[in-house]
């Protein structure tokens, strides 16, 4: 006991208190963040985050509450490509304070006009390299919407294969996070 007393001074038992301060308060935090409007982009990846480069959404967590303020920015059909096919909504784009770029609304061309190119996505909302995520076609039918860096967007009938006959193009639940 008394190798502990000469030991016990002023000094060793603030860091000790701080420790123990400074543990509680990081396990206090993990208990009350619920959402990642919480926190700061680029801090919260889950409990089992993937290697490599991976969004920063927990699953669930983001709701129509978290998009309904956002502002979206019309897209402009391009290459014989019009918006609002069968009152389906206009072509939009919008980003949110995270930096997770959301589109909505529809694409469609009546009839084959040599390009896969549907409309661009303006400056600020481009990812850094290729994406690509499946969308919806009516009928079933399964496509592909492209984002390429340059902003150009591009439709195909079903991954990696363009068609001929696309008719609707839905862009709702498309999002990708920045950067990308």
């Amino acid at each position: 006991m008394s190798g502990i007393r000469r030991h016990l001074t002023y000094a060793n038992v603030m860091a000790t208190l701080a420790v123990f301060i400074a543990l509680g308060g990081t396990a206090l935090a993990s208990v009350i963040i619920t959402s990642n409007r919480q926190v700061a982009s680029g801090t919260i990846s889950g409990h089992n985050p993937p290697t490599g480069r991976h969004a920063n959404l927990i699953a669930g967590s983001v709701d129509g509450q978290d998009v309904r303020d956002l502002k979206w920015q019309p897209l402009i059909p391009t290459n014989g490509w019009v918006g609002n096919c069968f009152h389906t909504g206009p072509p939009a784009i919008a980003k949110s304070v995270e930096g997770v770029v959301y589109l909505r609304g529809s694409v469609c061309r009546n009839t084959f006009s040599g390009s896969y190119d549907a409309f661009v996505v303006p400056a600020g909302f481009r990812p850094t390299r290729d994406k690509r995520f499946p969308v919806d076609e009516g009928g079933g039918q399964v496509g592909d919407l492209e984002i390429h860096p340059s902003g150009v967007a591009s439709v195909s009938d079903y991954p990696g294969q363009p068609g001929a006959a696309i008719e609707l193009t839905s862009l709702d639940g498309a999002s990708y996070a920045l950067p990308f």
